[in-house]
């Protein structure tokens, strides 16, 4: 039996506080931890058919965790290939950065299927085990999005 691999595109939003000192994670759900191994991960998900990048963002994050974002405030940080996502997806993200102030109301599952049990802002230093992105990989794009931040400020 042949197994048909899929492709497809996705986005994720790493949200920073405004000094850049903690990331914005949601805990998602039972099976959603279970089928990644992760229980972890930035706000995200898949670009639908004829979607934008940046609309796909907006949506995703008003879905996920009920806000907002001015599209001028979502800077393109970096793009992540997962050839292997699943035994038959293979994925490319394009990984978004935004600031959101701690303050911010989060309202979980604003608008989607109870994807995620819980939020919460961690510090950099101190970021949970078991996340979809290495910690390495969070520190990283961290670091590319305070550099996107601050060319805006020059």
């Amino acid at each position: 039996m042949t197994v048909e691999r899929k492709f497809g595109l996705g986005v994720l939003i790493c949200v920073f506080n405004r000094d850049f000192s903690k990331i914005l994670l949601l805990k998602r759900n039972e099976e959603k931890r279970r089928k990644s191994g992760a229980d972890w991960g930035n706000v995200g998900g898949r670009v639908e058919l004829g979607e934008k990048l940046i609309d796909a963002c907006i949506r995703e994050a008003k879905e996920e965790i009920g806000v907002d974002f001015d599209p001028k405030k979502l800077k393109l940080i970096d793009i992540k290939e997962t050839p292997h996502l699943s035994e038959i997806f293979h994925a490319i993200h394009f990984v978004y950065a935004t600031i959101l102030d701690e303050n911010e109301k989060i309202c979980l599952n604003f608008n989607c299927k109870n994807e995620s049990d819980e939020h919460r802002w961690f510090n950099l230093n101190n970021l949970p085990d078991r996340t979809l992105d290495s910690k390495e990989h969070l520190l990283e794009l961290s670091l590319l999005a305070k550099k996107a931040f601050s060319k805006n400020e020059e």
